[in-house]
């Protein structure tokens, strides 16, 4: 069964996607989600210097929800999809990639020749933008005036359930050119700390960053699915019971999830293979019977968001998943997030365009379907 919908986020003036929602240790939830002007065209987070990370609270299981406020706090625009890891301790860390933007064209006394290797001028992300195999309609030109180079992955801990939140360091990413990670980090059964990120500016390969000190201290990536044909990016990983993780990964070539497992707590990882689910980017839940659950949504016709089962850890897959959100009549959706309610439901919630041209943050509640027949798996 699957509730009404609910408004989360919605401004008539601003472009509110991609959220990703975590339970913190105290029981409270916190919902951190990207925010950009609203333009003539869809610009999402790589194209837009002026996307922030917002982020809203709930102590009720998101029966009710704070007022939006920016996080970690004022300043921190260009940023990428930001990721949440609620530590056993009660803080709870922010993993947040920001890009540097340069204006185009240049100021007075601004140097047309600057000194970053990963420089991609307006043209070229205006090219980007009109190649887009998501954009509804046709690109203005034009429209993008800005230059973008680099940028940094911070990361960010907070010790009073994400209101404030102390800076803890920029990791080092090389051999990589950056670190993007939508769904945080993960705990290993010998209690290292891993945090899986994809490579922007490129967007195709996913290592990860390994904690032993919760958080403080992170070494050199390990790379995780890396291949010429393939484009990996927006990790979503889950401990399994016998210890093993499972890591699902969006492919952008195939357009399609692949899975990769690791038995030695992430060091060495199984050669990706498709998931079997439909749908990206994936958010995966254990649920309080044992079972797996992953959100995804599918761009295509019928657009919906779905909640998919797995009665064997991830090995197989209900061949009906549950419809959280159907017949969406946009391209303009996806990223869906959730948490498991004290009752065993599940509190989903996504993004999607509205019939004003509006994007905002939804959510329904969704009662996880009874146990399936294995014929229901495959």
């Amino acid at each position: 069964m699957v509730g009404p919908e609910r408004v989360l986020l919605r401004d008539p003036h601003r472009y509110i996607a991609h959220p990703h929602l975590a339970c913190l240790t105290d029981g409270s939830w916190l919902l951190v989600a990207t925010c950009g002007p609203r333009r003539a065209v869809t610009l999402h987070p790589p194209l837009d210097p002026e996307f922030i990370t917002i982020g809203i609270w709930s102590d009720d299981e998101g029966e009710t929800w704070s007022d939006p406020a920016p996080v970690p706090g004022y300043g921190a625009t260009g940023t990428e999809c930001s990721g949440l890891t609620a530590l056993p301790d009660g803080g709870v860390l922010l993993n947040q990639w920001r890009f540097r933007w340069y204006a185009e064209p240049p100021a007075a006394g601004f140097s047309s020749d600057l000194d970053d290797p990963q420089l991609t001028s307006a043209a070229e992300l205006q090219h980007q933008l009109e190649s887009s195999l998501d954009l509804d309609g046709a690109a203005p030109s034009g429209i993008i005036t800005w230059a973008r180079g680099g940028g940094a992955m911070s990361l960010w801990r907070s010790e009073s359930g994400g209101v404030r939140w102390d800076h803890i360091g920029d990791p080092i990413l090389l051999p990589f050119d950056g670190g993007y990670g939508l769904r945080g980090a993960v705990f290993a059964a010998n209690g290292d700390l891993l945090l899986p990120l994809t490579d922007p500016p490129h967007y195709r390969s996913v290592f990860l960053i390994r904690s032993h000190d919760g958080g403080l201290n992170w070494g050199a990536p390990e790379t995780v699915a890396q291949a010429p044909c393939c484009e990996f990016e927006e990790p979503s990983t889950v401990l399994l019971r016998d210890g093993t993780l499972l890591m699902l990964l969006r492919e952008n070539v195939g357009r399609q999830l692949h899975a990769v497992k690791s038995s030695d707590h992430g060091v060495t990882w199984t050669t990706f293979g498709p998931a079997r689910v439909a749908g990206f980017p994936a958010h995966l839940l254990p649920l309080t019977d044992g079972r797996l659950a992953v959100l995804t949504a599918v761009r295509d016709e019928p657009r919906a968001i779905l909640l998919t089962v797995s009665a064997d850890e991830g090995e197989t897959w209900s061949k009906s998943p549950t419809v959280v959100a159907g017949d969406l009549d946009t391209h303009d959706l996806g990223y869906p997030t959730g948490a498991v309610a004290g009752d065993g439901s599940i509190f989903a919630a996504y993004y999607r365009r509205d019939a004003l041209g509006v994007t905002g943050v939804y959510a329904r509640r969704v009662q996880v379907p009874p146990r399936m027949n294995e014929d229901d798996h495959g």
